[in-house]
């Protein structure tokens, strides 16, 4: 009779051989699908059979690789070789991982080299089969040839990588906006630059515009026409500064973005208006100048006929003293039109000067050829330190000023008074000239620095006067302000900078 030992031992080992017969079973069944399957596939199929350490490889795997169909090859280490140095030890390790159960899924992407030299992209797949027990007795997984669409996706990146680049080292501001917010979605550093503020991409459009009926305006026209070019416009900084910009925008209406392109033309900009401005000028000055040198040659030209014809010595002599004034009048305006030429060309070097000195030799110039009954000038000078400048064009400021103020004083009243004040610090000098004359009318206030202005209808000056005052003060960076009122005079502010480089 068995003994009970021996016949368990007998079932343990029946249990055993089902359980291998059952593993064989799985391992033929998995073997035969991926073999039926594997040649007609269009991606290659591999698996590994973890009980006899077996690979296997199907022929799309080989022909992926460029190796021939019926090519034997050497699987041991085959992996290693053909994987790319950069991705090798990434992959093996990964591979391990998966068999040891460390990783429930398997899915790779890497290199590998084909047979003509270059290495291809291949997407890995894999799973582990199982027995009833539910030990992992195969790998089963597929290589697809992810090339093309690997190089795609990397060219897509280097484009965009380079996008990026010539976005960020634009030499013009470009950012993209929403239409409803105004919000600031992407902006380069070309664009803060602009505004004058730190990368800001939270910002909203409306704080750039100088009028926030411009975004409108450009809105409208976007939805109507799609895009706009080269559209000169006036933007804000953040500082409050005004500058002018190139703006160009598109308007991608299906995702409600703006896409814009601005270029600083402020310089560009000011230039043209300076041009402008000089061209009318220019004009003006053509058109004034010949009349005005040749109206007193008129005038020198009839009064000669008429002492021609003329026997009475009186008249004769009244039509000298006329030539004689007209002359005058024809040399006043050349010596005006001298000293512009001179202002826009010449710079003298900056000297130190005593203001009461320079007054009172103004003053005294025009004593010599005004009539200056019943007139009181009150000159105050501070000059505690010295006050370097211009010499020749802060004389033509004072003798213009003053003698204005002379000419133009009201002669009814009993008594005109010119206040002259003078205070001079380290910065600057503080200059104002002060009549109780005629006054300025308030509609011709804007006009009286325009070249060939007269502000009161009987003068007989050229026009030129506070014109060449003012180009004067620009040419010193200084600045000069009017205050007046009809009948009651005039208050000339003037502010010249101290080029006195010595003091600190």
């Amino acid at each position: 009779m068995e003994s009970p030992l021996y016949i368990d031992k007998i079932n343990n080992y029946q249990q055993q051989l089902e359980d291998s017969n059952e593993r064989i079973r799985i391992l033929e069944n998995e073997l035969k699908r991926y073999k039926t399957s594997a040649d007609s596939a269009n991606y290659g199929l591999w698996n590994f059979d973890l009980v006899t350490n077996t690979p296997f490889i199907s022929v799309p795997w080989k022909t992926m690789l460029g190796f021939r169909e019926e090519e034997e090859l050497v699987l041991d280490g085959l992996l290693e070789k053909l994987l790319h140095p950069e991705d090798r030890d990434r992959v093996l390790q990964r591979f391990e991982e998966f068999k040891q159960e460390k990783h429930t899924v398997y899915n790779e992407v890497f290199r590998m080299l084909h047979t003509d030299g270059t290495f291809r992209w291949i997407k890995s797949r894999a799973k582990s089969i199982k027995d009833k027990s539910g030990k992992v007795i195969m790998l089963a997984g597929s290589h697809t040839d992810i090339t093309e669409i690997k190089e795609a996706e990397l060219a897509l990146r280097e484009s965009e990588n380079k996008y990026k680049m010539l976005f960020q080292n634009s030499l013009v501001g470009i950012f993209r906006s929403e239409v409803a917010t105004g919000k600031i979605i992407e902006a380069n550093d070309k664009v803060w630059d602009i505004v004058g503020k730190k990368n800001a991409n939270s910002s909203l459009t409306f704080d750039f515009y100088k009028n926030p009926k411009d975004r409108d305006d450009i809105i409208n026209v976007l939805r109507t026409k799609g895009r706009i070019e080269d559209v000169e416009l006036e933007i804000r900084k953040k500082n409050g500064e005004l500058i002018w910009v190139l703006f160009s925008a598109f308007l991608f209406k299906k995702e409600e973005i703006i896409e814009t392109v601005i270029i600083d033309i402020t310089e560009r900009k000011n230039t043209f208006l300076e041009l402008q401005k000089v061209n009318f000028e220019l004009d003006n000055f053509v058109y004034h100048a010949s009349h005005d040198l040749r109206s007193p040659l008129s005038s020198i030209l009839g009064l000669l006929n008429i002492y021609k014809m003329e026997k009475n010595p009186s008249i004769q002599a009244d039509c000298i003293d006329r030539i004689e004034n007209s002359i005058m009048r024809l040399d006043n305006l050349v010596g005006d039109l001298l000293s512009i030429s001179r202002n826009d060309r010449v710079n003298d070097p900056h000297v130190d000067f005593n203001f009461l000195i320079e007054i009172n030799d103004s003053i005294s110039s025009c004593f010599s050829g005004l009539i200056t009954k019943n007139l009181d000038i009150r000159v105050r000078v501070k000059q505690p330190m010295p006050f370097v400048s211009d010499l020749t064009r802060v004389r033509t400021i004072l003798n213009n000023l003053i003698s204005n103020a002379i000419k133009y004083r009201d002669l009814e009243k009993p008594l005109s008074i010119i206040n002259i004040d003078v205070e001079v610090n380290r910065k600057e000098a503080l200059l104002k000239i002060e009549d109780n004359g005629q006054g300025i009318e308030e509609n011709k206030i804007n006009n009286i620095f325009n070249m060939f202005f007269r502000a009161n209808e009987k003068s007989q000056g050229s026009g030129l006067g506070l014109y060449i005052v003012k180009n004067a003060i620009e040419k010193l960076k200084g600045e000069i302000d009017l205050e007046t009122k009809m009948l009651e005079g005039s208050t000339f502010s003037v502010v010249i900078p101290n080029s006195n480089i010595s003091e600190s």
